[in-house]
């Protein structure tokens, strides 16, 4: 590939001018009202609130107000990444999934026309070809270049940026367990391998107590968004992707493209459902063919490119897809999960809404059994002894702790065995210093905080306002005093620098600089009146 030598744009540079004086008061347009921003609320940990706070100090220097609006995590994920209910900003994190290793996510689902998860209502129709059409390029040089253009047009337009890049930790009993691995860069949470699979008891309970909280809406995978890797635990995947971003065999052994739509899949011989019966194409089969008929919307950004799927022979069946897809190994099948077909064929009413626990159908072939679930009280799942990768250990039990200082309390006394989310990774540092059965591990990731705005409405179709409000993006006081430290500033774009390769480099380091952001301001129109409030340009 060649070198691209990248100019600053004409709005950064401005970064150089000198700040002009403010505007006269009768050359000021309507004042910008009052700007709402959402974050995590506190069942997410302080986190969210530290960062929406230090960030809006800084953008309060502009001459803007802000009211802040905690939102519960699942409500956030259903009213404003999906449902498109986003007010006017949003301070929050994606998470390091592990199909999130693959450039798709960040470019296409975050930021395409249409896209479910693009909360931010940003809609560029050039974009938006760019991010589809990279994703037919097998030819991997040839889809980096595509990718690293991308970015550069999002970045020349800057609908919504990158703050921090999440560093999480992993804080256990280690007199009660050990070989607790790292999963970076996915998180904890998201994995199943690392720890959760490598563990082992030094003690003889074997019941690994995990200190986390309440988000789990449904045990059915065709409706769950929120505890997507949970439900994998029970589900299995056709693959996973490991800590070097590879994606390796799980459920499937092997799989080819036969021809540019086509993806020939075998499944491991051997595997059974946990109500005994085997696991064959026809299970892969009906279970793919069916979410291609129904398009849950949980799925709907995965599956769009699937056409059907079609039996070989007993462990063989063919993918067909709509297009050529050179991310689908990588973000579909560590995603796509096996439904029993004898449990599920003969059921008449609505699939995706269907209560698989009270009809006692929340089964699958992964490492872990459903055994109970108590609503904002405990998950408790049994290990499945006849899984090929199964854990060393009888179950694992989620308690559905909710808030920092009761997880805290729980590893303090021994009720909790493991935590990874809602206390603080600095907080589990200190935990694991002060307390000799406690130890700790951190864990960098390409998790992302974004800074969401709704490109629908004023002042945030104001291409010059957006930008502006970019160089008053405080990276490094978020990641320092929102997370303790536990973070890092984000690269530009909106693919995580973690990714490496995926990256552009070239994108231009835009400094945090208030007064550059005032000239951007006072360029476009913008003026203050007495009191330092921003007001519009005058029309």
């Amino acid at each position: 590939m060649t070198a691209t030598v990248r100019r600053l744009p004409l709005w950064l540079a401005t970064g150089l001018v000198t700040l002009a004086a403010p505007a006269f008061a009768q050359d000021l347009g309507e004042p910008v009202p009052e700007l709402k921003i959402a974050y995590y609320a506190a069942d997410m940990g302080p986190m969210y609130e530290q960062s929406a706070r230090v960030l809006s100090e800084e953008w309060a220097k502009l001459g803007l107000t802000f009211q802040m609006q905690p939102v519960q995590f699942s409500t956030f994920i259903s009213n404003i990444m999906v449902g498109g209910g986003l007010e006017d900003m949003a301070v929050f994190t994606v998470g390091a999934d592990p199909d999130r290793v693959d450039p798709t996510y960040w470019l296409h689902d975050l930021g395409a026309c249409g896209a479910r998860r693009n909360g931010a209502k940003w809609c560029d129709e050039a974009y938006t070809e760019m991010v589809k059409d990279q994703r037919e390029l097998i030819n991997q040089d040839e889809r980096i270049a595509a990718t690293h253009a991308a970015q550069q047009h999002f970045y020349d337009t800057m609908p919504w940026w990158p703050a921090t890049n999440t560093v999480y930790g992993i804080l256990w009993n280690s007199q009660k367990w050990e070989n607790i691995t790292s999963p970076a860069p996915v998180a904890a949470h998201e994995g199943l391998i690392d720890p959760w699979l490598s563990a082992k008891p030094l003690t003889d309970d074997r019941w690994l107590d995990w200190a986390h909280y309440e988000d789990v809406t449904t045990y059915n995978p065709l409706a769950e968004e929120g505890a997507v890797g949970w439900l994998r635990f029970v589900y299995d995947t056709f693959a996973k992707n490991n800590a070097e971003g590879e994606t390796i065999p799980w459920a499937a052994s092997a799989w080819e493209f036969t021809d540019p739509t086509t993806l020939k899949i075998t499944l491991r011989e051997g595997m059974k459902f946990h109500d005994g019966e085997a696991v064959t194409a026809d299970d892969a089969v009906f279970t793919l063919n069916k979410v291609v008929e129904l398009q849950p919307p949980a799925m709907s950004s995965r599956i769009a490119n699937i056409a059907s799927a079609e039996k070989v022979d007993d462990l063989t069946f063919n993918v067909k897809l709509k297009t050529p897809d050179a991310s689908f190994i990588a973000t579909v099948l560590p995603y796509a999960f096996i439904l029993p077909e004898h449990l599920w064929a003969d059921y008449s009413g609505d699939m995706v809404a269907r209560d698989v626990v009270a009809d006692g159908v929340a089964i699958g072939s992964g490492p872990f059994k459903f055994k109970t679930w108590r609503v904002n009280e405990v998950h408790e799942l049994d290990a499945n002894p006849d899984h090929f990768h199964a854990p060393g250990y009888d179950g694992v039990r989620r308690l559905a702790l909710g808030q920092a200082d009761a997880i805290r309390s729980a590893m303090l006394s021994g009720t909790g065995d493991i935590a990874t989310m809602v206390l603080p990774v600095a907080a589990m540092s200190d935990l694991a210093e002060q307390n000799e059965q406690l130890d700790f591990l951190e864990i960098p990731s390409h998790g992302t905080m974004l800074v969401w705005l709704n490109n629908s409405k004023e002042p945030f179709t104001n291409e010059a306002f957006r930008k502006a409000l970019r160089m008053a993006t405080a990276k490094d006081r978020a990641a320092i005093e929102g997370w303790l430290g536990f973070a890092v500033p984000a690269g530009e774009g909106p693919v995580p620098k973690q990714l490496t390769m995926w990256y552009n480099k070239d994108l231009p380091e835009i400094a945090f600089d208030i007064e550059a952001a005032r000239a951007a301001l006072t360029e476009a129109g913008f003026g203050w009146d007495a009191q330092g409030r921003l007001h519009y340009p005058k029309k």
